[in-house]
C-alpha cells in the first residue's frame, strides 16, 4: 500500500498533489477514487491511535497523578516511545488536558441522559449544577492536581473548553424551557458563570495545597442559593 503507515501529513500531501495536478476533471475525479480510501483509512487509523494513546494516558494519570506521570510512563502503556507521542501531542500538558476533555464529554453525555429521567423541572436544575461541581472535584481528586498545576492549566482549559461548553448552555436552555422564560440560553449560560464562579473561589479560598480539599460543600449550598433565587423569579407572576 503506498499510505501504509505513512505520517497523516504526508499522506495529506499527497492527496493533495494529486487532485491539484491532474490535468483534467476525469483525472481528478479519477485520483480522488484511487486514493481517497487509502487516505481516510489512514485518518481513520490514526484517529484510533490517538484515543488509544488518550485511553492509556487517562489510566496513568489516574494512577500516578498528574506530577509524577511521565510521557515514559504512558508510551510504555499504549507499546509507543516518546518520540511517537510527541507525533500526536505535543507535550504532557496537552496530553492531560485531552483527557480531561474526553472525561468531561462523556460526563455530560451520561449526565444529560440521567437528568432527563427525574420528573420535577427545577431539580433537573438543580441535579444537573451540583453533579457538575461533583465532577469537577473528582476530577482534582483523582489526578491529584496541585494548586500551582490547576493555576497553569486552567486559563488553557477555558480555551478548549468551549464547544462543551456550549452544549452545556444548550443543554441547560432546554431544562429552563416549563418555565416560559424567552431567554432561556442567556440565563443558562449566566447560570453556568456563577456556578464556575463559585468552585473557582472555593479553590481560591482554600489553604490547602490540594484544590480538591477546598470547601465544595459550601460551594454547593452557595449555588443551589442561586439556582433557587433564579427560579423562584422564573415562576413568580407577571407584574
Amino acid at each position: 500500500m503506498l499510505f501504509k503507515n505513512a505520517p497523516l501529513h504526508t499522506v495529506r500531501e499527497h492527496f493533495y498533489f494529486f487532485i491539484l495536478f491532474s490535468n483534467n476533471l476525469l483525472d481528478c475525479l479519477k485520483n480522488i477514487i484511487i486514493f481517497a480510501p487509502a487516505f481516510l483509512n489512514t485518518v481513520a487509523k490514526q484517529a484510533d491511535k490517538r484515543a488509544l494513546i488518550i485511553q492509556a494516558a487517562a489510566r496513568c494519570f489516574a494512577r500516578f497523578g498528574y506530577s509524577k506521570t511521565t510521557l515514559d510512563d504512558i508510551g510504555r502503556a499504549v507499546q509507543l516511545n516518546k518520540a511517537s507521542l510527541y507525533y500526536y501531542f505535543p507535550g504532557k500538558d496537552e496530553l492531560f488536558m485531552a483527557v480531561v476533555l474526553a472525561e468531561s464529554a462523556d460526563f455530560q453525555q451520561r449526565l444529560s441522559e440521567s437528568i432527563r429521567t427525574e420528573r420535577d423541572p427545577a431539580e433537573r436544575i438543580r441535579c444537573y449544577l451540583t453533579e457538575r461541581l461533583r465532577y469537577y472535584r473528582q476530577v482534582l481528586n483523582l489526578h491529584q492536581l496541585s494548586l500551582d498545576t490547576l493555576q497553569t492549566l486552567e486559563p488553557r482549559f477555558d480555551v478548549l473548553y468551549a464547544q462543551i461548553k456550549s452544549q452545556e448552555v444548550s443543554f441547560l436552555a432546554e431544562l429552563l424551557w416549563p418555565f416560559g422564560t424567552p431567554n432561556a440560553a442567556r440565563i443558562a449560560s449566566t447560570l453556568l458563570t456563577v456556578a464556575d464562579a463559585i468552585k473557582h473561589e472555593a479553590v481560591r479560598a482554600s489553604n490547602s495545597h490540594l484544590p480538591a480539599d477546598a470547601d465544595f460543600q459550601r460551594a454547593e449550598t452557595d449555588i443551589l442559593l442561586i439556582v433557587d433565587l433564579v427560579l423562584k423569579g422564573l415562576s413568580a407572576p407577571a407584574a
